[in-house]
């Protein structure tokens, strides 16, 4: 099981985007907006592409996601950088084309309400332009769409999640009354309830909490969402480890009495709750 990792698309946000085509009424904007039901969707296109346009301070991205999609089992994601434009002259990042899925292959659960496709890289380099390719030639919509879309420097511990912790939970909010006679009438809210992610680090390096994952959570607060993957590398349970969310109640940092070769060690608490 690789760490846990937290992507925050504040950056990618704030870029301007633009797609090589979309509809009037379901524009490329749509992808910098958290609610995933607002859908970004090509204009009879099946291998659409995406530019970003990071500024003069450009984007140490190292990974992408993209959330809420319609994607088939053989749509393949291409992701690119550099400083200068084009992007597809000779980039300083290249994914190359790799499947919007993991090696186990698209999964097929019942009512699952928002998928995420991810790709990841190394790069230290701040780049202005990027770009994101979609290839799915067989899709029977005859078009791609997707809700949301993240770029930028994600944040992942040295050391991962105290297995004490809550890897997955329900947030229930369907109505279920019992009468005085015993009879149960119940409300339903939901085609599914919102995952629960609740998870402690014990002891983790100061440097990765206080300019990591304390400033994601500082600058999100809770009304910014993010991206969170318990096990990236995961292969058939991927979609069940990964999902946007936003963080839920108060976010602590605790001192325990552990240190590392940098100082004293901080504990970090990740509440997060499923945005569907």
């Amino acid at each position: 099981m690789s760490n846990v990792l937290i992507l925050s698309p504040g950056k990618s946000d704030a870029a301007t985007l633009a797609a090589s085509s979309e509809l009037a009424s379901l524009p490329a904007s749509n992808l910098q907006n958290m609610q995933p039901k607002r859908k970004w969707r090509s204009d009879a296109a099946t291998s659409p592409y995406l530019e970003l346009d990071f500024g003069a301070a450009g984007c140490a991205a190292t990974g992408f996601a993209l959330i809420g999609h319609n994607l088939t089992a053989s749509a393949t994601i291409r992701v690119r950088g550099k400083a200068t434009y084009p992007v597809t002259s000779s980039p300083t990042v290249d994914t190359t084309a790799l499947s919007a899925w993991p090696s186990s292959g698209k999964p097929s659960d019942e009512s699952w309400p928002h998928y995420l496709s991810w790709l990841s890289w190394s790069n230290v380099t701040a780049l202005r332009y990027w770009r994101i390719d979609i290839a799915d030639g067989t899709n029977p919509d005859g078009y791609v769409e997707a809700g949301r879309l993240m770029l930028g420097a994600y944040w992942q511990p040295s050391l991962n999640f105290d297995l004490a912790g809550t890897p997955l939970a329900y947030d229930q909010r369907d109505v279920q009354i019992a009468t005085d006679y015993g009879n149960t009438f119940t409300d339903r809210r939901a085609t599914t309830a919102p995952r629960l992610f609740q998870l402690q680090i014990s002891a983790a390096n100061r440097t990765e909490v206080l300019a990591g994952i304390a400033e994601i959570q500082r600058l999100r607060g809770m009304w910014g969402d993010v991206a969170c993957l318990l096990d990236p590398a995961a292969t058939t349970h991927f979609h069940r480890h990964s999902m946007q969310a936003v963080f839920a109640g108060q976010q602590r940092h605790q001192t325990p009495p552990l240190f590392d070769a940098s100082g004293e060690m901080w504990s970090v608490d990740l509440n997060l709750r499923e945005v569907l």
